[in-house]
């Protein structure tokens, strides 16, 4: 780190302690109270929506909030340590798999909705982190680095919880996700790297392929029944 880069970090640093900003992510719906003057005078403002994108870092982060107003999409781009912020709320936690959401500028209605995350976990869980927290199936273990962002390590980590199928990740309901999330301080991976489709896709491969090798073996047990069956004759 550069003297510019420790410099930015302790002044950031400083920034959160003065006005603390709440983990939030793409998907959450955020309330951003902002400081407006008009003449003399000085009030706040309130401007909720869903944020669908979060960029840069350091005193450069930013956010964006999308909200519908009176039928048409309008968004805000916020710098997070903006001297003009008041403060940041988290209204409601979103579920969704990816870490920008500007795909929700072409929806309108139901479709432009993100499911709530209920987050049911009880405090003993995060206590379970040094062992197994789901029930591990019984028979071979799925290689689960075939997953975009899995390594060798991470893949010790899921095993060593209980997780070695892609028929228990394609299963995952959200507080398993957010207890998973917890217990390896993930922050939203799975959602964002989308393991509950790759998992499905990893399971449909594995299934053809078994029909495939299962195809094979009885063509060659017919075959050999039927080369016996001509010997004996």
């Amino acid at each position: 780190m550069n003297i510019v880069q420790q410099l930015e970090a302790e002044h950031a640093a400083e920034l959160a302690a003065a006005r603390p900003v709440p983990e939030f992510a793409p998907g959450d719906t955020v309330q951003v109270n902002v400081r407006v003057t008009e003449g003399t005078r000085e009030r706040v403002q309130a401007y909720e929506g869903v944020c669908i994108a979060r960029s840069g870092g350091g005193l450069n982060e930013s956010f964006t909030v999308r909200k519908i107003s009176y039928g048409e999409g309008v968004e805000r781009v916020f710098p997070v340590h903006s001297p003009m912020i008041d403060s940041i709320k988290v209204m409601r936690r979103g579920v969704v798999r990816r870490a920008k959401l500007y795909y929700l500028r072409g929806r309108r209605g139901k479709s432009a909705r993100i499911a709530e995350r209920k987050d049911t976990r009880a405090p003993k869980k995060t206590k379970m982190a040094s062992g197994p927290i789901f029930t591990a199936p019984k028979g071979q273990s799925d290689d689960l680095k075939l997953i975009k962002g899995v390594g060798p390590e991470l893949e010790s980590r899921l095993n060593a919880l209980g997780i070695k199928t892609y028929a228990q990740i394609a299963a995952f309901s959200d507080e398993d996700i957010a207890n998973v999330d917890d217990v390896l301080s993930f922050k939203g991976r799975i959602e964002r790297e989308d393991w509950i489709s790759q998992a499905k896709t990893l399971m449909a491969d594995t299934t053809a392929d078994e029909a495939v090798k299962v195809a094979e073996e009885e063509a060659a047990e017919e075959a050999a029944k039927k080369a016996e069956s001509e010997k004996s004759e």
